[in-house]
């Protein structure tokens, strides 16, 4: 027999176009909140957001979350007249917005974390 204790949400997650960003700079104390588009890659300094997925919790789960699925590369801009440096990979996992901590980004001068998900506005 299936576990009683084990919840299985019963309707899908909702999925969204647009994850809502929060970045610091450890060095400035600087913050900023961005939004980005799934699979549309955002830069904010020296780092370079991909958001492979976004979706929100739904009403059978324990936790009202927000939960997206991203990449983070590090890629500083081109100095003039040098080529851009090639991109490392400084995240790529599942990020939730009630637990920052679970999955940081490890970067000696940036912090990321997610906000929440949201549908695109309309054009």
């Amino acid at each position: 027999a299936p576990d009683p204790e084990v919840q299985v949400p019963l309707t899908k997650r909702a999925r969204y176009d647009v994850a809502v960003l929060q970045a610091l700079d450890k060095i400035t104390a600087q913050t900023v909140r961005f939004e980005a588009s799934v699979g549309k890659p955002v830069r904010y300094k020296s780092l370079v957001f991909t958001v492979k997925a976004c979706e929100r919790s739904t009403d059978e789960e324990a936790v009202t979350d927000a939960i997206a699925f991203l990449t983070i590369d590090s890629q500083p801009k081109a100095a003039p007249g040098k080529p851009t440096p090639a991109p490392r990979q400084a995240f790529r996992g599942w990020m939730y917005a009630s637990s920052p901590g679970l999955h940081p980004l490890e970067h000696p001068i940036y912090d990321a974390w997610l906000i929440t998900c949201r549908a695109a506005a309309p054009s």
